[in-house]
């Protein structure tokens, strides 16, 4: 079927719909007024009529079977949708629409149904020259009888064409009717960021974590090659760090794979990741370990480490995350030397500092400032920035004098507290 006939068919067959409800709104509301008055009056009959019919668009669901309907039937191309919270706008639109497809199926049904015969016994009359049934007189003379002849037959055929630009005219109203409101698209624009904002935490934590372990996998695999002949317990140490990493990089990968699962498949009731699988995103690794790590994988690391004994677990993160970065950093772009890490405290904030030198002095060269992930540098920079931001902290990146200095003040939150990021 040609996809314009089968569009007629289909908004035909809408305003059929609306027209047999409609019909029997006239038959209840023609009882119900017989049922009080002796003599029911038109008007009153089309008051009730019309009442009851904006009365069906308030039932529960209607708009749902409307939107459906439209979609289906209509062959709309607007954007319909069903609030999640109804307001008053919503049942508004919905009645009026409700209305409407009752109203203009009747019209349609009445054209075809009765002005279409109509007409045809007007022709069959004017043709024959004797009276059948119409109110018309008998034509008086040929061509009076072959104008309503012609005039009868355009009547007849155009009021049989009357749904198709009855249902192009509800297709395009339907948009207006059933489409979203100014606080429905604010609903949608606001849930579409914040699945932008969950994906780049994804994407940061993915950097953070997973990045850092490759950090670590890639310098022991340097060292264990490179001392394969002549020292195999050293070997089989970086093999050793090497297994236990990937391990933990696995489960941190699994982590984040099933919270992309659980947003693709809807999370929570909202259609967001539950508040549970925020919170437990990344794999918590101690301070003593990362350092540890580094050090196996040949980085001379002098750490004074004195961070609070009972920190909200996002903080703890936080700061975990902090030093990872800046010792992968250091590893895979600092020059030779130690790197000095200080990690310490007060009543009001914690404090990181990381220190190492620059390749070739204080003469370094701006491409490896950009490899470095100067101020306006890599993404590993950007993710500590983003993190310490939603505890209103400070951070530093950048050379001082000829050693590269990460520096980052965090505001200490009460325990069981957590910033915006998780609540």
């Amino acid at each position: 079927m040609p996809s314009t006939l089968r569009r007629l068919v289909h908004r035909s067959a809408w305003l059929m719909l609306g027209a047999a409800i409609g019909l029997a709104l006239v038959l209840l509301g023609v009882t119900v007024v017989q049922s009080v008055l002796r003599e029911a009056p038109v008007w009153l009959v089309a008051v009730v009529t019309v009442l009851a019919g904006a009365a069906l668009g308030l039932v529960p669901g209607a708009r749902e079977l409307e939107v459906t309907a439209a979609r289906s039937m209509l062959d709309t191309g607007a954007e319909l949708v069903v609030p999640r919270r109804t307001r008053l706008v919503h049942r508004a639109q919905t009645a009026a629409w409700v209305l409407f497809h009752q109203v203009a199926g009747l019209l349609v049904a009445a054209a075809i149904f009765a002005g279409v015969p109509y007409a045809v016994l007007v022709a069959v009359e004017a043709f024959t020259g004797s009276t059948i049934g119409s109110t018309l007189p008998a034509p008086s003379s040929a061509a009076e009888a072959v104008v309503r002849v012609v005039v009868s037959a355009a009547v007849g055929l155009g009021l049989a064409l009357v749904a198709w630009p009855t249902g192009m005219l509800a297709a395009r109203l339907a948009g207006r009717a059933l489409g979203p409101t100014a606080h429905d698209r604010l609903e949608v624009a606001l849930d579409r960021a914040g699945r932008e904002a969950e994906h780049t935490r994804l994407a940061r934590e993915l950097h953070d974590g997973i990045g850092h372990a490759l950090t670590i996998i890639s310098v022991q695999a340097a060292a264990g090659r490179r001392v394969a002949g002549r020292d195999p317990a050293l070997v089989g140490e970086a093999l050793a760090a090497i297994e236990d990493t990937a391990r933990g990089a696995l489960t941190e990968l699994d982590e984040l794979l099933a919270v992309l699962r659980e947003d693709r498949d809807g999370g929570g009731s909202d259609g967001r990741p539950t508040a549970g699988s925020r919170a437990d995103l990344a794999t918590v690794v101690d301070l003593d370990g990362i350092v540890a790590a580094h050090r196996r994988a040949g980085l001379e690391v002098e750490a004074a480490v004195d961070a609070p004994p009972a920190l909200p677990a996002l903080l703890r993160r936080t700061v975990d995350r902090i030093v990872a970065e800046a010792l992968a950093n250091a590893h895979r772009h600092g020059g030779a030397g130690p790197v000095r890490l200080v990690v310490g405290h007060t009543d009001e904030e914690v404090r990181v500092e990381v220190t190492n030198p620059l390749p070739g002095g204080a003469g370094w060269s701006r491409p490896w400032r950009e490899r470095a992930g100067g101020r306006s540098g890599g993404r590993g920079l950007a993710g500590v920035r983003e993190r310490v931001s939603l505890f209103g902290g400070t951070v530093f990146a950048g050379p001082d004098g000829d050693r590269w200095t990460v520096r980052v003040t965090l505001p200490r939150l009460a325990p069981g507290t957590t910033p915006e990021e998780d609540r």
